[in-house]
């Protein structure tokens, strides 16, 4: 997971995200409505304009933040990404909206005219428009792209994390495997041992049994002998 201090700047970086969609949002459904064309609405506008570039920053330092701790759990990493997805989310729409509030504000200049009370295109011809129009258009792209960046980058991360785990798992069970094979071949070696010593256990058995019927068979013949000589031998 994030260490103490990541996770603190992500949770700080988090709330001044929250604070300034809440700031955008009230600007857009209750100031702007009530304003009519001019240096005031003009103002709030630019506002807007100044903070949907603020909340894109945040964004940015805000993955960053995530993406910093290769450590993290591949689950907390997914609720990480889950809210920049609906930060990203809330931002776009907001900036969607503004944008169409610019287009707004330009068709009622019919086309490029100057007019007095347009909070945007005063004292903009259609030359710089169009350029302003076209910047407006190369920085979105160039936001979205590095955007893209960002998850592509926190996507190899996380395949890099597990890859790394799965490599260390195979490493773990190679070793388990060389060890029961060691064990193995212990087992086969006292086994081997164990059956000889069964063996030359078997055959002194059967030789003392041998020695065991010579001695019983030499008593028999002795005892017969003694016995023979003692009642049937004759007698002088």
């Amino acid at each position: 997971m994030l260490t103490m201090s990541g996770y603190d700047r992500f949770g700080v970086l988090a709330d001044e995200l929250k604070a300034l969609i809440a700031s955008m949002q009230r600007k857009l459904d209750r100031r702007l409505p009530s304003l009519p064309a001019g240096e005031e609405r003009k103002r709030v506008m630019r506002e807007l304009d100044g903070e949907a570039d603020d909340a894109q920053r945040l964004l940015r330092e805000m993955q960053l933040e995530a993406d910093s701790d290769l450590q993290a759990g591949l689950s907390y990493r997914q609720q990480l990404n889950a809210q920049m997805k609906d930060y990203r989310t809330q931002v776009d729409r907001i900036r969607s909206s503004v944008t169409h509030l610019k287009s707004e504000e330009q068709d009622r200049r019919g086309g490029g005219a100057m007019d007095n009370s347009n909070p945007f295109f005063v004292q903009m011809d259609p030359r710089e428009a169009a350029n302003r129009n076209q910047l407006l258009q190369g920085r979105a792209i160039l936001e979205r792209t590095q955007e893209s960046l960002g998850r592509s980058l926190a996507v190899s991360a996380e395949t890099e994390q597990i890859g790394t785990g799965v490599v260390g798992e195979l490493h773990l069970q190679r070793e388990t495997l060389e060890n029961t094979r060691s064990r193995l071949e212990e087992t086969n070696h006292d086994l081997t041992k164990s059956r000889g010593i069964i063996r030359s256990m078997g055959r002194r058995i059967v030789t003392n049994k041998i020695f065991l019927i010579v001695i019983i068979g030499i008593e028999v013949v002795i005892l017969a002998g003694v016995t023979y000589w003692k009642f049937f031998s004759p007698k002088k």
